[in-house]
Formats: structure tokens, sequence, C-alpha cells
């Protein structure tokens, strides 16, 4: 059976993000995982006595009834469906072994935890897991606390990249799943997705329309129903608008474009949409 691998840390968004995974598992007739992991301290300096640090065990103990407890806390009677892990080590690798030794559809974290810096609008962890998760990962911030958690309308951004690619297949078959609507929305801003041979046919609406229903047909060849959104504009703000034009309650991109660093992990578009939309952002990771 797949799973909804949820990371919990205690932190208002991780409670929200445990929720909004609890639905979505249901939605998929999927498990639901839940995940803390802890480390000792390794930037703390003791300026008042001595600190005695529990155990392993006892540590292990601890954190899992503080699982437990935040799980009981936020589904209720639907908690004795979830299963509740406590791991040792940094979160990021923590979540990543786990998505990889199991069939984890996606992993669901909050934008920010307990840790680091609160004054950032993606906390290290989020930011690390759309970067290097073997899966993809939706972001839910909780500014996403009065979005419907089961998905009902999903936008996914294309650029004709081949991350773009991945990233439409993977919310083809979510939009199935959840009978959400699917809306594939393309950024005029983004014309560097155009092929040389293509720009001649593309200048017009008519012809961008098109190219970018060209890129739709794995959703054709799958009996996916969507529509299309054209956008004006820089992708960013482009897809932020056809997200409130559609009333739309996930976005769905890839984890980079064509933008011109292709050096970077997580490309600036998907990094500003998730550290900026009011709504939980899924980033598909490239597998090939």
């Amino acid at each position: 059976m797949a799973t909804v691998l949820v990371g919990i840390d205690g932190s208002e968004d991780s409670r929200a993000a445990l929720r909004y995974g609890a639905a979505l598992a249901h939605s998929l007739g999927a498990s639901l995982r839940a995940l803390w992991a802890w480390q000792y301290p390794s930037d703390t300096v003791a300026t008042i006595g001595r600190i005695e640090l529990p155990e392993p065990s006892a540590a292990d103990a601890l954190f899992g009834e503080q699982l437990d407890k935040v799980v009981h806390e936020e589904l209720g009677e639907e908690a004795s469906e979830v299963t509740t892990e406590v791991a040792r080590g940094p979160a990021v690798t923590a979540l990543r072994h786990r998505a990889k030794a199991s069939d984890v559809t996606v992993i669901v974290v909050g934008s920010r935890g307990l840790g680091g810096f609160r004054g950032l609008l993606l906390g290290s962890v989020s930011q690390q897991l759309c970067e290097h998760a073997p899966c993809p990962v939706t972001v839910v911030g909780r500014g996403s606390v009065t979005i419907e958690p089961t998905p009902e309308r999903i936008v996914a951004g294309h650029d004709g990249s081949a991350h773009a690619a991945q990233a439409l297949t993977f919310a083809g078959e979510l939009a199935t799943r959840c009978e959400a609507k699917l809306i594939v929305a393309y950024a005029t801003g983004a014309s560097v997705a155009i092929e040389p041979g293509d720009v001649e046919d593309s200048v017009t609406p008519h012809g961008m329309r098109e190219t970018v229903d060209g890129w739709c047909a794995p959703l054709r060849d799958a009996g996916v129903d969507y529509d299309l959104a054209i956008v004006e504009g820089d992708a960013r703000t482009a897809l932020l608008e056809a997200v409130q034009d559609h009333n739309a309650d996930l976005l769905v991109v890839g984890t980079r474009g064509r933008g011109a660093v292709a050096k970077l992990l997580l490309g600036s578009v998907a990094a500003s949409l998730v550290r900026h939309a009011d709504l939980p952002v899924t980033v598909v990771p490239r597998t090939d």
C-alpha cells in the first residue's frame, strides 16, 4: 500500500501538515506514517549548572509519547490508523531514509519547524527535502489552514521542461485519485521554454495555447480531464494568479524549470512559490 509520510516536530506548521497528510492519505487510499526525528543539540552553550541529557532509549520514549500526543490531539479517533515512528538524527536524513525504504507516495512537512531562525519563511528541513527528497514533497504552512485538506482544484505549472513534465504526471495522477479538477498553467514570461523551431507559431495566443496543450498529451493519453490557463507575466506571479483565478487548493511544480541558473537544485520559481504561496505546494523531483 502507498504511504503518505508526515514529518512532525510539535510545531504548529507540522500539526497543519499532519492534518493535511491525513486527509490526503484518506483520499488516496494510502496509509499514514508520522515521523519525529530528534538529535542531541550540538550548538547549545550551558550557562547555568550541569545539564543532564537523557539516554538515547529514554529520549526515544519521551519523543514517542510526545508524537502520540500530537497525533491524538490533531486526528482524534483516526489516530489509531496512524503508524508512528521516532528516529535519531537530522530530520531530513530520517525522512529521506524512510521515503527510500518504504512505498512513500509523498512527504508532507510544515513550511517551518521549531528549529533555526523563526524569521525564515521556509525552514531548512522543508527546503532541503524539496531539493533532495526521492519523492514529491508537499509543504504546508499556517497560511494554509483555511485550504481544503483534500485537493479539489489543482494548478500544475508547466514551462515545457522535463521537470515540469514529471510534475504534470504526478498532478494528473493525484487529480484522478482525488477526483479533483486539474488546471495546467503556463506563464507567458517563461518564453525561454519554447523551442527555437516553435517560436514563430507560438507568438500568438492561439499558437501558445496549442503549444502548451501539446505538452499535455500524456494527460489525454491517461484519460485525465484538464483545463489550460495561459497567464501573462513572470512565472512566480502568474502561477499565483492562476491559483487565485481558479480558487485552487494545491499548486504542483517541478523542482527546476528552464531558468537561467541550471545548477540550482531547487529552482528560483519553485523556491519562491514554496516560500510565499498561501496554499500547500507540492514540489516534484525529476527522477530519471
